[in-house]
């Protein structure tokens, strides 16, 4: 379901646009606000859940959920895209919630090896089961009714999803202590706030332009509270994220999955809109050469799961994921508008999946083993904030490069965008291939 309401505002983004009469640099922020609080908040609900409970906080976002997915439908009658914007924000806020609790759950009910690491692959290929399903009825709603139909839905569903989640999710990933710690409401405060103003400057700066005082002066105060947030947290006695304790095998594994997810995003965002701007497809048509995603997702976990169960590090699990972002970005900035699916779109949507769903089992193995029970939520919500706030970041600097290069062509500011996507996933291959060879080499010592 977090994905799914992700791929809601991809493809019906033109019509809701039009409906709230926004440029087409607007249209960029229905994905990226959705994304840019389920990635900034997820380091907050981790240590909410390890202190409430996990189950009690996934109970609770669902309920969430439900309401502002039915404001963003109500929205249509304010005529106020800033308000649409803040209902999408808001659901994101959900999904912070949501993710970290539901991986916390499973890091706590699967101890390390094979099952575990056949839980996690599973969970993985939710992501673009859950994405294509999102795209294929949320085209379905906004083609044959109206689009905000797609988010009464989405209500309805998240209700149902919470009824369900209250009955048979079992309550683990509690402290075995009945003892309350404080929560480190100066630390929260100072990341939320960075990230939201670092995002922000990214994500504003294609409209108003690097020269205005409102991109720079967000630019540089989020940068100075990311900066801030590292000593605060060393001197906090319960911080939400123990910096003190990561060591460096956290910052290399979340600097490859956060270069590898701001290139995927990147992808999806720019191969939906060249298909409804440059080729003119229906967006029922464009869910439906979609349909590659799912199958390759599954078939991408059940690899992930074999390949740890032969004995397959993590590390070079999480490196090789790379090559398909990066298969995929290639594809899309090299084909001609007019040619047929089966050349290009159809292996992009078959070979990307298997980005997604190896990099983030390994990532979220990887982060799980290298803390205990009580620090689940922290884990969890490390990497999946990584994955979702990578994702809103890059469309932010994916949107920069379009402006400056696209010289009036939709098309050339299109594939400058890709070529940035190019960029980072290539990147992150070299980090990720760097740092499984000194994995291995640490292991063979």
């Amino acid at each position: 379901m977090v994905q799914a309401s992700l791929a809601q505002s991809f493809l019906p983004g033109l019509v809701i646009g039009e409906a709230f009469g926004a440029a087409s640099t607007d249209i960029a922020w229905y994905p990226a606000a959705y994304g840019l609080t389920s990635g900034t908040f997820m380091l907050a609900f981790g240590r909410v859940g390890d202190i409430v409970g996990h189950k009690n906080l996934f109970v609770a976002a669902w309920g969430w959920f439900s309401l502002w997915a039915l404001l963003a439908g109500i929205s249509v009658y304010s005529r106020s895209q800033v308000f649409f914007d803040i209902c999408r924000a808001f659901q994101g806020i959900a999904a912070a919630a949501l993710v970290p609790s539901a991986l916390a759950l499973l890091g706590s009910i699967y101890k390390p090896g094979p099952r575990k690491n056949l839980a996690f692959s599973l969970y993985a290929s939710g992501a673009p089961i859950g994405f294509t399903l999102g795209a294929v009825f949320s085209a379905l709603l906004a083609q044959r009714a109206s689009w905000p139909w797609v988010f009464y839905i989405n209500a309805i569903a998240c209700l149902i999803y919470g009824g369900l989640a209250c009955l048979f999710v079992p309550h683990l990933g509690r402290k075995p202590s009945d003892s309350r710690e404080p929560f480190d409401y100066l630390g929260t405060l100072t990341i939320i706030s960075g990230l939201v103003l670092f995002n922000f400057a990214w994500n504003r700066a294609p409209e108003t332009g690097w020269a205005s005082a409102q991109s720079i002066t967000t630019l540089i105060i989020g940068l100075f509270l990311i900066v801030a947030f590292f000593p605060i947290e060393k001197r906090t006695a319960h911080p939400i994220v123990p910096v003190a304790q990561i060591d460096r095998d956290a910052a290399w594994i979340l600097l490859i999955e956060g270069l590898g997810w701001s290139s995927f995003g990147i992808l999806c965002y720019y191969s939906i809109n060249f298909m409804l701007r440059l080729r003119g497809n229906t967006m029922l048509s464009v869910a439906a050469q979609l349909s590659p995603v799912p199958p390759a997702g599954v078939a991408a976990s059940i690899l992930t799961s074999t390949l740890l169960s032969k004995g397959w590090k993590p590390p070079v699990i999480l490196a090789f994921s790379l090559v398909w972002f990066c298969v995929g970005n290639i594809i899309l900035a090299t084909m001609p508008v007019h040619r047929t699916y089966w050349l290009n779109v159809f292996w992009t949507y078959l070979l990307s999946p298997f980005g997604m769903d190896m990099s983030f089992p390994a990532g979220t193995i990887m982060l799980s083993n290298l803390v205990p029970v009580e620090s689940q939520g922290i884990a969890a919500s490390l990497i999946a904030t990584i994955v979702y706030y990578s994702q809103s970041l890059g469309l932010g600097i994916a949107g920069v490069v379009e402006i400056n290069v696209a010289n009036g062509s939709v098309l050339e500011g299109y594939r400058g965008a890709l070529y940035l996507g190019i960029g980072l996933s290539a990147f992150g291959f070299i980090v990720g291939v760097g740092y499984a060879i000194q994995c291995m080499s640490l292991n063979k010592k």
